[in-house]
């Protein structure tokens, strides 16, 4: 369960605005699961979630995320994008 401070990655750049667990518990069965076969996954999705919901509220390029600890690297969270972009839709591939 998530507490104030294990909130605190989101600082000030989107304080108050992380997921709560009910939104989270919502989104979750969303979420494509990781290839089989490969390796676990290790980064955290709810996290990368806030990442994404941050760039869609703010209208900012990938590239200017704010950086960890705030949210996940714009790198991983645009190639998690893609990869579940890809998977709602197999024709953008």
């Amino acid at each position: 369960m998530w507490t104030a401070a294990s909130r605190a990655f989101v600082g000030e750049v989107g304080a108050g605005q992380a997921l709560s667990d009910d939104q989270y518990r919502l989104l979750a069965p969303l979420i494509p699961p990781p290839k089989p076969g490969g390796r676990p996954r290790t980064t955290d999705l709810r996290q990368l979630l806030d990442g994404l919901f941050y760039l869609v509220r703010t209208g900012c390029p990938w590239r200017h995320l704010p950086r960890p600890p705030t949210f996940l690297p714009w790198s991983t969270v645009d190639g998690n994008f893609r990869t579940f972009l890809a998977a709602a839709s197999p024709s953008l591939r």
